[in-house]
């Protein structure tokens, strides 16, 4: 028979209205750094696929960076879209505090957990300055 043991593992939890402006706001100027950062002129041919949009979206209690790719012609769709990072509202669990979690999209499709029970101001940053979250 097999062992169970307790794993502390927070969910996403309704966004108060004033904490989604808040994040929209931040997380919103850090697209506009990054559409100027990735975003180039697309080129009469194209050989491979171009990113030709940075944003950001809510589903559900959770917020996405995404980035939009045109594909050359002859591929299965003109555009796609990724989703690079993921920010989870876990509440106030432990304190006073918003807590969230961050999450970074792997190769296979799999959401890895970067960070737990972390403020926002740490989220952004970890988002900022970590490899994990290049569109």
């Amino acid at each position: 028979m097999g062992r169970y043991i307790w794993v502390y593992s927070p969910k996403a939890v309704k966004v108060p209205e004033k904490l989604k402006a808040e994040i929209d706001k931040k997380l919103g100027e850090w697209i506009a750094i990054l559409k100027k950062k990735y975003i180039k002129e697309i080129p009469k041919i194209l050989d491979r696929n171009y990113i030709i949009d940075i944003y950001g979206k809510w589903i559900q209690n959770r917020f996405y960076l995404c980035s939009r790719y045109k594909c050359p012609k002859g591929y299965l769709s003109p555009e796609f879209e990724n989703k690079f990072a993921r920010l989870e509202y876990t509440g106030k669990r432990f304190s006073d505090k918003d807590n969230f979690q961050l999450f970074f999209l792997r190769h296979t499709g799999e959401w890895i957990k970067i960070l737990e029970d972390k403020s926002l101001n740490k989220c952004i940053e970890e988002i900022k300055t970590s490899p994990w979250f290049v569109p």
